[in-house]
Formats: structure tokens, sequence, C-alpha cells
């Protein structure tokens, strides 16, 4: 079952999404292309997983000869769809699950990269991260980007795909430190914090965790 139908991820169309995030008012989707891209070539994963896949935005990226295995996660089936075709014939193992990250069940022990780009603003991340903790390997990397609150921008920039503003009663912006805290209760240590600044003014948290042996 692909999640609720109340969910509002259900109700924007895989169009307005792509071209909202790309909207030079937004910026984001060339940027968290190239956030996997280095996450990817960090870490040199042989098992991937990607919550929040969306499209698969950032997937061609994945390097064959390295990494041998990609689960993507969503809960909305359209933007699932068109990842399969785009990626129908990847060179790599593709798992596609169609299921709310907030209720999905991940196999212990078995990813060495999971990444989570505008992912946990929409879930209840508190009881999410011991699970996506636990999916990691020894040594595993989990890979996060954060939305940073702006004093000149809404959370959900306006655009003329409408859809989007359905997203504005789940947008939770998520405290950095607060996530930090927690994951170190979890074994996880942070191996990379940075700032990415985006063309509209607003600006990403960039967060590698790394799973201690």
């Amino acid at each position: 079952m692909c999640g609720s139908p109340v969910n509002p991820w259900l109700n924007i169309p895989a169009g307005d999404y792509v071209g909202h995030m790309s909207h030079p008012a937004v910026g984001q989707r060339a940027v968290l292309n190239r956030l996997l891209r280095d996450a990817l070539a960090d870490v040199r994963p042989q098992n991937l997983l990607v919550t929040g896949c969306s499209t698969g935005n950032g997937l061609e990226h994945v390097n064959p000869a390295v990494t041998e295995r990609v689960t993507v996660v969503d809960i909305n089936p359209s933007y699932l769809q068109q990842l399969a075709n785009q990626f129908s014939n990847p060179g790599f193992s593709l798992e596609i699950r169609c299921v709310d990250v907030s209720e999905a069940v991940f196999e212990p022990n078995g990813v060495d990269l999971m990444h989570a780009a505008l992912v946990l603003e929409y879930v209840d991340w508190k009881p999410l991260l011991p699970r996506l903790a636990s999916a990691l390997t020894p040594g595993g990397v989990l890979s996060v980007v954060l939305q940073r609150p702006s004093s000149a921008s809404p959370a959900v920039t306006p655009t003329q795909f409408a859809s989007l503003r359905l997203l504005e009663s789940q947008f939770h912006f998520v405290d950095a430190e607060s996530l930090i805290e927690a994951a170190a209760t979890l074994g996880l240590t942070v191996r990379l914090r940075r700032t990415e600044p985006l063309p509209s003014g607003k600006a990403f948290e960039v967060l590698r965790f790394v799973r201690l042996p």
C-alpha cells in the first residue's frame, strides 16, 4: 500500500514538483542533484538507499562499477513510475519501494550510504532516526540535507505550481543541533557539516553521520 490518501505528497503531480524545484525562485533541484553526487563520490557505497527519492534526481551519478544495489523509497507512485522509466536498465540492482518513509521497514546493517534530502522536515523524525541508524552497516554513512530557516522567504516558496502549497501545513524545520544530539545517542558521529547557499537566498544544512563500528 502506498500510504494514506490524505498525505499531501500524493496530490502533487510529478511535473509540478520538478517544475517547482527547478524554478529560478527556488533553485533547489540542481543543488540537490550535486549533493547526492558528492555523497556518492565521498562514500563510494556498495549498497545505497535514497529516501524521498521523488523521480530519481541524482541517481544518474550512481556508478555501477562501485554500487551494486540501490533502494529507493517514496510515497508517491507516479514519481516512482517516472523513476522506473528513466532507469529501466541502470546497470545496478534497483529496488523501488512505494511507502511512507515513516512506515518503511529497513534491513538491519544493510546500507553503506543512506541519503535523506529534505525528508526529515515532513515526518516525525525522532522515532524514525533510530530505524535509519540501524539500517546502516558499521562505518556506514547517513547523509542528510536540511532546509535552514530564512527571514526573507517562507518555507515553501510561492511559484505558479500551486499544488506545492499543500505542503505548508506538513513542513517543519529540523533543528540541526537537536538532530546531531539525537544521532550521537545512536552511535552516529558527524563526519561532515556545512552550509550550502542557494540562489534564492535560502540555504541547506548538509550533514553526514558515520555509524561507529
